[in-house]
């Protein structure tokens, strides 16, 4: 069970250096770490095989049925998506993680899970971007044009992305702050040195 090991669970939303915080506790603490998005096709091919709706309705999309639907439909599928990929990853962290020290780090973890598992509030924090950071971030990744390449409207596609994330991002805070949890919004007026030291200040780590 999960209360036999040390988690720190780190949720939030992409773009505002939640990976380079879990690899800095990482390299000062020696924790282990789960990184959820290394696992995200797996989760889809666990799901699907699962008969689970949102992973196959998502599994098979092209990236104009991904990336150029409505919104809203966007930020439901992936609220939809993470609350079953949860599952898999409290089955990954009791299979391999018993007796150990682990950071989980990942958009997936949400708050209402951390509300839900009981996880004391010294113990998880949420780190999410403002609209305008995570604009500026995404738009320096050159990887991006390559990723959205296949879609037929590439424009339309990045900005149904940015939008999905920055409402992921509004909503994950919010309800974070709601549990009264630890809710960390990064708008560039922080190193991520500052950012970090917040972190540790909030897991008890100083």
């Amino acid at each position: 069970m999960l209360e036999k090991m040390k988690i720190y669970w780190i949720g939030g939303s992409p773009c505002c250096g939640k990976s380079t915080i879990s690899e800095m506790l990482v390299k000062e603490f020696g924790f282990e770490m789960y990184k959820c998005d290394d696992h995200l096709d797996r989760y889809t091919e666990i799901g699907f095989e699962n008969g689970v709706d949102i992973m196959k309705k998502v599994k098979p999309m092209s990236m104009d049925e991904t990336w150029l639907r409505d919104v809203d439909e966007l930020v439901e599928d992936e609220f939809e998506f993470y609350k079953e990929a949860l599952k898999i990853i409290v089955t990954d962290l009791e299979r391999d993680y018993q007796g150990k020290t682990v950071l989980v780090e990942g958009a997936a973890i949400l708050p209402e899970f951390i509300k839900e598992l009981g996880v004391e509030n010294i113990n998880y924090v949420s780190i999410a971007p403002t609209k305008k950071f995570q604009l500026e971030k995404y738009s320096q990744r050159e990887w991006v044009k390559y990723y959205l390449a296949e879609c037929s409207d590439p424009i339309k596609a990045f900005d149904n992305w940015m939008e999905r994330d920055a409402r992921y991002a509004e909503r994950v805070t919010r309800d974070a702050k709601q549990f009264g949890l630890n809710a960390i919004v990064v708008d560039g007026n922080k190193t991520i040195e500052e950012n970090y030291l917040d972190v540790k200040r909030m897991f008890g780590l100083l």
